[in-house]
């Protein structure tokens, strides 16, 4: 074998590889692996969880029954799926609990009677509705839908997201991925 067919590369079929071959499949390897790894990943990020009870899906919350249904009484967080539930003497209502401000996070203060947003102050009163601060429009709310015994839709918060009346014995379901836009700030 001449010299120059060594470093064209052999092509007899028993030749070992050489170092810079291996190199090269290493390499090649290495980035198919990572490409593989990187897409399985982007591809499990991308896909949406909407399973039952968490956010941006339906969230089964039980009867009415079991619910408190007193309209003085602090409203209930569902932490999981982001939402406030609360009594009022028009109905009920599904707030979320994200400001509209700069989608802080914001907590009930029983104290107070009130919501207050930690990052920049805005406040609420119990059904959503904005005081003052720098949100630009009351507090988002989730449709409600009311079921009877056999599954079927009996109430459901209307399109402006007014409380719902819930008739009694029914079944309640939260509907995380259905939110009506708060009203514009006056």
């Amino acid at each position: 074998m001449t010299a120059n067919t060594a470093a064209l590369g052999s092509t007899d079929a028993n030749a070992e590889m050489s170092r810079r071959e291996f190199l090269n499949y290493a390499w090649l390897a290495t980035l198919g692996i990572l490409t593989i790894e990187m897409s399985a990943v982007t591809l499990m990020f991308a896909m949406p969880r909407l399973g039952p009870g968490e956010f941006g899906g339906p969230v089964p919350i039980g009867s009415v029954d079991g619910l408190t249904m007193d309209t003085k009484a602090s409203p209930t967080a569902f932490n999981r799926s982001k939402f406030w539930w609360v009594n009022t003497d028009a109905g009920a209502l599904a707030i979320y609990k994200v400001c509209t401000h700069l989608g802080c996070i914001y907590d009930w203060k029983p104290a107070e009677n009130k919501y207050i947003c930690p990052c920049h102050g805005s406040q609420f009163e119990r059904d959503g509705k904005f005081i003052q601060g720098p949100a630009p429009r009351d507090l988002d709310r989730f449709v409600i839908r009311a079921l009877d015994s056999a599954g079927n839709e009996v109430a459901r918060t209307n399109e402006a997201g007014e409380p719902l009346q819930i008739p009694a014995g029914s079944t309640i379901v939260v509907e995380t991925g259905l939110r009506i836009h708060g009203q514009p700030k006056a």
